[in-house]
């Protein structure tokens, strides 16, 4: 049994005081065009030691791909840059990651790495997991070389998120957080990190999915994150991730919103073919105050109703079901292969895939 967390976590009421702590003279910034046009980049170059050089690399998209990855790379090349901040959602915070493993592969230096979330969904800023889109693929990446040196919180900078990105991020955290509880690598320190984000979500998210102003319930799912970030570093995930992996990059949906589709799915089957899980969400269940382990499954379906994220991939109204159907084959082959599937706490086929896809759609 291992754990470690490797990461410096700033979490104060100043957490950009780090840019006082830190050494640095040339800063790149890796980030999306909203944290530009918004300003939110100025609350942190404002931050900056005085004579020091930083410029902004922007072009930032939802589920990077390998050509911006390599768009990056070419940027952080061009000049002895000795600090890297990522600031955004989980996109931004994965390329950079998967540029800065790049640029150590083709150099063998490795850039001291600032991440900064703005919003409460992926934990990427403690992770040492990096998706990048290679076609119709994700590909995981898990290397402790995608670590960020620093973690910084600014609940503040998760305060614009619109609420439907707010819910879908939030079932990312939630689905993080039970994945990591029932995986095969869970231990006794993960699975205390995994029920507190749990704990968390429940309280907090339709907090802030009603009013995005409220200020310590962004705080406590920002928290939540990370914590379920730590969490599933150190356990890994599930099918539940193996699934919304493929599907994101064969339909291009939005991660989250197929993870909160998926999970009650998902739990279902792992209680069903593996005590253990149905052990830890029996006591989970207990922790929240509800009667059945099957209660879980019926309390997140709730919050998915509240969140009008659909029941099913048919309801998207986005997905052609022939189409679907004809990739379900593909589709399994993929899931089955991606490495969070080796960490799911019941044993799958293709076979079993294969059904699953099919009891989605």
């Amino acid at each position: 049994m291992t754990f470690s967390v490797k990461t410096k976590i700033y979490n104060t009421e100043d957490s950009l005081n780090i840019f006082e702590e830190l050494d640095y003279k040339r800063v790149l910034f890796i980030t999306d065009p909203f944290v530009v046009e918004s300003r939110m980049i100025e609350k942190i170059t404002s931050r900056l030691k005085s004579e020091t050089s930083y410029e902004i690399f922007s072009d930032i998209k939802p589920d990077p791909t390998i050509e911006l990855v390599n768009s990056g790379v070419k940027k952080l090349l061009e000049k002895d840059y000795d600090l890297v901040v990522a600031v955004g959602g989980g996109s931004a915070i994965d390329a950079t990651k998967a540029i800065i493993y790049k640029v150590y592969e083709k150099t063998g230096s490795k850039k001291t790495f600032v991440a900064i979330p703005t919003t409460a969904g992926t934990g990427s800023e403690v992770t040492n997991f990096s998706i990048v889109t290679i076609g119709e693929k994700k590909e995981v990446l898990i290397d402790d070389l995608l670590l960020a040196d620093y973690a910084v919180l600014v609940p503040s900078f998760t305060k614009s998120v619109p609420n439907f990105i707010t819910a879908d991020t939030g079932m990312d955290v939630l689905t993080h957080a039970i994945e990591s509880l029932v995986s095969n690598k869970a231990d006794r320190f993960s699975k205390i990190l995994s029920k507190e984000a749990i704990k968390l979500v429940f309280k907090n998210l339709p907090i802030v999915y009603e009013d995005g102003l409220r200020m310590k319930s962004r705080k406590n799912m920002l928290e939540a994150s990370t914590i379920a970030g730590i969490a599933f570093t150190n356990a890994g995930l599930g099918i539940n991730h193996s699934l919304a992996h493929i599907l994101g990059g064969v339909f291009h949906i939005s991660h989250g919103r197929l993870n909160a589709i998926l999970l009650p799915y998902i739990i279902k089957y792992n209680m069903e073919k593996s005590e253990n899980a149905r052990k830890e969400l029996r006591e989970i269940s207990k922790e929240l105050g509800l009667d059945h382990e099957y209660h879980l499954i019926e309390k997140i379906e709730e919050l998915n109703r509240k969140f009008n994220i659909p029941k099913n991939l048919r309801e998207l109204n986005k997905i052609d079901e022939k189409e679907y159907f004809g990739k379900i084959d593909y589709m399994s082959e993929v899931a089955f292969k991606d490495r969070c599937t080796a960490t799911n706490p019941a044993l799958v086929t293709k076979i079993n895939l294969k059904n699953i896809f099919r009891d989605i759609y």
